[in-house]
């Protein structure tokens, strides 16, 4: 019987074993790629079962919320159509619908949701920056009066964004009395829109315009904190304020500061303030210089009214400009219509500036 040979095993070679590699490599990108779709899936159904969940409950909650917005003694029937389990669900519904109504219907949307807040109170202290952000916006938006101290306390979150939450929940007019802690945490939101936060500011009504103007005149604070002050006040069209605003002209300050004072003087100045808007005309700062002359035309007399024309030619077109709307402001718009037809170096602006006041 011949004899068997033996099998010598073989030693798999570099080859064998990169494919070997590539394999794996493959199954397990295949197996991720798996678990990410199922997750997705899972994901999209649990969003589609809250949505229809929410249509379920808005449905449920719409008709009892319209007829106690009309008659608010209907309340109970909202209540009883409540369930223990979806009262935060209740709760996000009312601040969606929040939204679409002002005054007393407001207040009574309000009042219907106040009995569910309370889970929201112990939320706006949470370790996470976004769940206190939902909670003071939500206790701001339905829960004041009542949760002030929740929300009062917003404004010293070491979040920017749960603060500036806070502060534009309390920055409204039926609140006047949160002026003051709101203005004194203004320094805070230092890299927020000037113009966003004076609008905030002056949504709070002219209540809180003798506080605007003491922060305005207070030299111990930043000079952009005044400069909103400033812009607040403009929009409230604040007449008491010009004084303030001129004496400012009349002391070294931070540029912003003075183009702030400036456009305030320029709604709400008097003629006795026009000397200190002239001692800025020939300022060395270019949108300083522009203001001034915008707001020598509403403040001025004929006599400036050839200082504007001259600036007309100044090196900067933002002077340029501005200098041709204090003549148009001045009322001096024969002047601008003569240098429009002519061969004036200024000829082309005074056309522009002409046709703006058209168009306005």
């Amino acid at each position: 019987m011949l004899p068997v040979p033996l099998q010598v095993p073989v030693a798999p070679t570099l080859q064998d074993a990169g494919l070997l590699a590539l394999i794996a490599v493959i199954v397990a990108l295949l197996v991720v790629t798996l678990a990410f779709s199922a997750y997705t899936v899972v994901l999209r159904l649990r969003h589609e079962a809250r949505r229809r969940l929410r249509a379920r409950l808005a449905g449920a909650w719409e008709g009892p919320v319209l007829r106690a917005l009309a008659d608010p003694d209907l309340a109970p029937q909202v209540h009883g159509a409540v369930e223990a389990r979806y009262r935060l669900h209740f709760v996000q519904f009312a601040l969606e619908y929040s939204r679409r109504v002002r005054g007393e219907e407001r207040r009574t949307l309000r009042a219907l949701a106040r009995p569910y807040l309370a889970p929201l109170a112990g939320r706006a202290s949470s370790r996470r920056a976004e769940v206190r952000v939902r909670a003071v916006q939500t206790l701001g938006a339905l829960g004041l009066p009542g949760y002030e101290r929740e929300v009062l306390a917003g404004l010293d979150d070491p979040s920017p964004v749960v603060a500036m939450v806070a502060a534009r929940s309390l920055a409204r007019a039926e609140f006047p009395e949160h002026a003051a802690p709101v203005l004194a945490r203004l320094h805070r939101f230092d890299g927020w829109s000037p113009r966003f936060l004076a609008a905030m500011l002056a949504a709070m009504g002219p209540q809180i315009a003798g506080e605007l103007r003491r922060g305005l005149a207070d030299e111990g604070q930043p000079a952009w904190v005044r400069a909103v002050e400033a812009e607040a006040l403009r929009i409230q069209k604040d007449l008491g304020a010009a004084d303030v605003a001129a004496r400012l002209l009349g002391q070294p300050q931070d540029p912003d500061l003075l183009i702030a004072a400036l456009r305030l003087l320029e709604v709400v100045g008097r003629p006795e303030h026009a000397a200190a808007v002239r001692a800025l005309c020939g300022s060395a700062h270019v949108m300083v210089r522009a203001y001034a002359l915008h707001s020598l035309g509403t403040l001025g007399d004929e006599g400036d009214v050839p200082r504007l024309i001259e600036a007309m030619e100044d090196p900067s077109p933002w002077v340029a400009i501005h200098a041709a709307r204090g003549v148009r402001q001045a009322g001096a718009e024969q002047l601008l219509a003569h240098l429009a037809a002519s061969d004036h170096p200024s000829a082309l602006l005074a056309a522009q500036v002409m046709e703006e006041g058209r168009v306005a």
